[in-house]
């Protein structure tokens, strides 16, 4: 099978459901009725009483899990990125209303902003922040760091509103983990070296660019990514792997460096449009580089603690704040006879204001649960792909995750008082870091697979993530020879 011809069987089975009334196309209203509802009654809520605002919750929760219910089971999209989406947004808008609608009190939650020191807001004048940051353009005004709550204006309310649903990692919002980073050198970093952002910035999405490239390059040349059906080599790499579990590696790594550098370049892309494009000026705080932290965390990390660290620290964070919140929330129902009092918090806030104590159980409670929400939200992608995709393969490795900490957790307690870790001596910190390594690349790579062939089942390979492809475009592909992709 040719490469166009893998893409036009994905667009055929759309068509297909489509004219058999089996789907509703994503671009129908219907498709974006669960977000309209849940930003609807985010504007909506200071404007009612609190009466009819406990009240409500419950309701329009119904109401979005509903909808994204119904969008994930008829609604689909003519191509992969589409019908990732629909899984996504079926999962995403009704994790954002647990946390939005069930847990927290949206009314209470406050944003950093910039604000000209010599000026004031006309509605909801914000509270300083204790820790002031002065903020300086070379040849501009001055600016002052300040909290800002829930607008009365209803068009600032939208985007306060808009801003909340969509800062996934939360950083400048009081509900976040870390409300509060130490923005006073950054900020006035960013202000007074907004070149050299620019040219870093630009090379890191350049870098990117060339790299997601060169891998669609080598994906495109092997038939597995192209016709699911089939095993056959690469004859790029025919001569050089010949055994069933060299071939398995070789495509795990080439879908792992896929999957990472194609995220990290919409990150990039991301951070180069609101900081140095668009620029303070028109999204204020949301352009400064401090609300854009590292994508990934260090690599030690894995050296340090093995598969946790992989998961906590290395891999991407973009939505652990909304699940960690959730966790903590089943934490709080389950454990909730065994706390000593109450400290009048609401049960999600009680762990962010300090005021329960990180028992084992507690934190054993929100692992697993962050993992099982994650799962159920891949699984939620997987489910609208158009191939003969597997949802349970993509929820059953991150579910399995916290089974692995356990293990190489249960492990690393038995060698640390056993006679040979006491008889290692200096060695001791570079064996423990090896194992750390090896568990966890061992771990990933027993228990990819049905990932990977979930993923390639559902035609998730054929998504170009860039217009225009200079390695294909220069002859380099024989399967595929364009420069225009899109």
């Amino acid at each position: 099978m040719l490469y166009s011809q893998a893409e036009q069987r994905v667009q055929n089975d759309y068509l297909t459901a489509l004219q058999a009334g089996a789907v509703t196309p994503a671009s129908s209203v219907i498709g974006s009725l669960n977000f309209i509802l849940l930003i609807g009654w985010l504007l909506a809520c200071p404007s009612v009483s609190d009466l009819t605002f406990q009240r409500s919750r419950l309701l329009v929760f119904v109401g979005i899990a509903y909808i994204s219910l119904w969008n994930l089971v008829y609604t689909r999209s003519i191509g992969v990125v589409g019908s990732l989406g629909v899984g996504l947004n079926s999962a995403l808008c009704t994790i954002l209303a647990v946390n939005f609608v069930l847990l927290h009190d949206p009314r209470s939650f406050k944003r950093l902003i910039l604000q000209p020191a010599d000026g004031a807001l006309t509605a909801n004048r914000p509270t300083n922040l204790k820790r002031d940051a002065d903020v300086h353009e070379e040849q501009g005004p001055k600016f002052i760091l300040t909290w800002e709550p829930m607008p009365k204006l209803i068009w600032r309310r939208l985007f306060w509103v808009l801003d909340l649903i969509t800062g996934f990692r939360g950083v400048h919002w009081s509900w976040s983990l870390s409300p509060s980073p130490p923005y006073h050198s950054s900020l006035s970093n960013a202000y007074s070296s907004r070149t050299a952002s620019f040219l870093r910035n630009g090379s890191h999405f350049l870098i990117d660019y060339f790299l997601i490239d060169l891998i669609k390059c080598l994906m495109v040349a092997d038939p597995y990514v192209i016709d699911y059906s089939t095993r056959r080599l690469p004859p790029h790499i025919a001569p050089y792997i010949t055994s069933p579990l060299g071939l398995y590696s070789y495509r795990m790594l080439l879908a792992a460096a896929g999957t990472c550098i194609a995220i990290d370049l919409i990150f990039a892309f991301a951070v180069l449009l609101q900081v140095n494009i668009l620029g303070p000026s028109v999204l204020g705080l949301n352009a400064s580089p401090v609300t854009f932290p590292p994508l990934w965390g260090s690599p030690r990390a894995v050296l340090r603690k093995g598969l946790k660290g992989f998961w906590g620290e290395t891999w991407h964070q973009m939505l652990r704040m909304h699940f960690v919140s959730i966790g903590d929330a089943v934490a709080e129902f389950l454990l909730r006879n065994n706390d000593a009092g109450s400290c009048g918090c609401p049960g999600a806030d009680k762990w962010r204001h300090g005021c329960l104590k990180p028992s084992i159980a507690r934190l054993r409670i929100r692992v697993v649960a962050v993992f099982l929400l994650s799962g159920a939200l891949h699984a939620c992608a997987s489910y609208t792909l158009l191939g003969p995709t597997r949802p349970w393969a993509p929820f059953l490795f991150i579910a399995l995750q916290p089974l692995g900490m356990a293990i190489q957790s249960a492990c690393s307690q038995h060698f640390v008082g056993s006679y040979l870790c006491d008889s290692l001596g200096r060695w001791k910190t570079l064996v423990r870091q090896g194992s750390n390594f090896g568990f966890t690349i061992l771990w990933l790579w027993a228990w990819s697979g049905m990932l990977l062939d979930d993923m390639t089942n559902g035609g998730v390979w054929l998504f170009e993530p860039i217009p225009i492809s200079l390695i294909r475009g220069l002859g380099f592909s024989k399967e595929d020879k364009r420069f225009w992709c899109w």
